[in-house]
């Protein structure tokens, strides 16, 4: 039989939440996509196809779907650290997607 340490302490049978790193590691994909596109169009002169467009959009739809995934999993009994952290990076990556979409109709 396994002995425990001594100063092996826990609390409570609580875990990080697994819906807060799917919206963590979804955010930062999206992040990385964008990045991406931009290096793509600035190699391109400014003029990207139709696919980074459709990508694009894909990521804002993307980014959407992580902040509700992640405001989701807030209400979790679980670790609030990866809940947090994918609801800000996904409100804030999200934000700017919308920032995008909509300074593309203006320009």
């Amino acid at each position: 039989m396994k002995r425990k340490k001594k100063n092996s302490f826990k609390f409570a049978g609580k875990k990080h939440s697994k819906r807060g790193k799917i919206s963590l590691v979804l955010a930062l994909c999206t992040v990385f996509a964008g990045i991406g596109m931009v290096v793509f169009s600035i190699q391109n002169g400014g003029n990207a196809d139709v696919y980074i467009g459709t990508a694009g959009l894909a990521m804002l739809l993307l980014s959407g779907v992580s902040l509700l995934i992640g405001l989701s999993s807030l209400r979790e009994e679980s670790y609030k650290l990866f809940p947090v952290l994918g609801s800000i990076c996904s409100g804030i990556t999200f934000a700017g997607w919308v920032a995008v979409y909509v300074l593309g109709f203006y320009m």
